[in-house]
């Protein structure tokens, strides 16, 4: 340290800093929401962490000082980590799988009118005919008769009696039982965020497929809300109820690992998660037990939410281990603030 100019010193203090707290965003996983929920909110901040770390060891390898050595180690132990976050792009032989699985958080078909853009609905329609996914997943529904005729087996669950919207399940083929976990019911959120599940008859294979909408942090609504954190009663406000969202997402997760801890079928869950990789939420759910479709073959950064600059992956595809995940796909298109995702699937032998 001796030796490094002042500026190198502010440098590597604010790398010491960046490298404790990404240190401490491994552990995040592990801590309930509901024991420190304050804590949780810096998980949205992991891709920033990752990158920054990665910065500075570049800036040190330059300089060829030994400071380097701080970002590299933590970046090492911490592989496994990062490989949730972004998958170097690589040309692989495999083939598409036998099935195929869409899942498209469609903000309502723009029915709220969000985008001035026309004819959302029928480019949405476009989208999901291209791909021609045997199973459809979507979250933010409305009333969608294209759907409802292209599809000849449905799940829908409306917020209520009288609603047009809330979440739906797509099928090429027979769906046995539907259910649905009514997070409003105990009063985990409002009637906007739900689990609903069901088994599917895959020729004689027979697989349960839950279609999840976890809480909804707000983070871009609240962010310009408090016009970029300038005012600090407003930004500790909005730490505040984005940890409380954490703490409703714990609630959620806790109930859907029940369910699925009592499925006697192989588990497939697409959805929206509002929350990264990096989250209690999301350990909680695939509990060392499925596999991610973007971890196993996916390439570049993914991000499934369109926030501009910044990297977040909060759709997934989880699938048991008794399946062979055999592409990953996200398709980039602007109808929605998702993008959708597909993945093509077989069952092993």
């Amino acid at each position: 340290m001796k030796k490094l100019s002042w500026f190198d010193k502010l440098i590597f203090f604010l790398n010491s800093l960046l490298a404790i707290a990404l240190i401490l965003a491994y552990f995040l996983p592990y801590i309930p929401p509901k024991s420190y929920p304050l804590i949780s909110v810096l998980t949205l901040g992991v891709p920033i962490l990752i990158i920054a770390n990665l910065v500075f060891f570049l800036y040190w390898l330059l300089r060829m000082k030994r400071q380097m050595l701080l970002s590299l180690i933590i970046m090492i132990v911490g592989f496994g980590f990062a490989s949730k976050f972004y998958k170097w792009p690589f040309t692989s032989e495999d083939r598409a799988g036998k099935y195929s699985i869409m899942n498209y958080n469609v903000r309502m078909f723009n029915k709220s009118v969000w985008t001035e853009e026309e004819n959302i609905p029928e480019k949405i329609n476009a989208v999901i005919d291209e791909s021609d996914p045997d199973i459809l997943t979507i979250e933010e529904y409305y009333k969608n008769e294209y759907l409802e005729k292209k599809y000849p087996f449905k799940f829908i669950k409306y917020r209520s009696e009288r609603s047009s919207f809330g979440q739906a399940i797509f099928s090429k083929f027979p769906l046995i039982g539907k259910t649905s976990l009514d997070f409003n019911v105990d009063d985990f959120t409002g009637d906007n965020n739900n689990a609903i599940f069901t088994d599917v008859l895959i020729e004689e294979d027979t697989i349960r497929l839950y279609n999840i909408h976890f809480q909804s942090l707000k983070v871009t609504e609240d962010v310009q809300e408090v016009d970029n954190f300038k005012d600090k009663q407003e930004s500790k406000k909005v730490v505040k109820n984005i940890s409380s969202g954490f703490v409703r997402q714990q609630n959620q997760a806790e109930k859907v690992y029940q369910s699925i801890r009592e499925s006697a079928y192989p588990i497939i869950i697409s959805g929206d998660f509002n929350n990264t990789a990096f989250s209690h939420t999301y350990k909680h759910v695939r509990n060392d037990r499925f596999q991610d479709a973007f971890v196993k073959k996916g390439a570049g950064f993914s991000s499934t939410y369109n926030l501009n600059y910044f990297p977040l992956r909060i759709d997934f595809h989880l699938l048991d281990t008794v399946f062979e995940i055999n592409s990953y796909e996200r398709i980039k298109v602007p109808y929605s603030d998702h993008y959708p995702i597909l993945t093509t699937f077989s069952f092993k032998n």
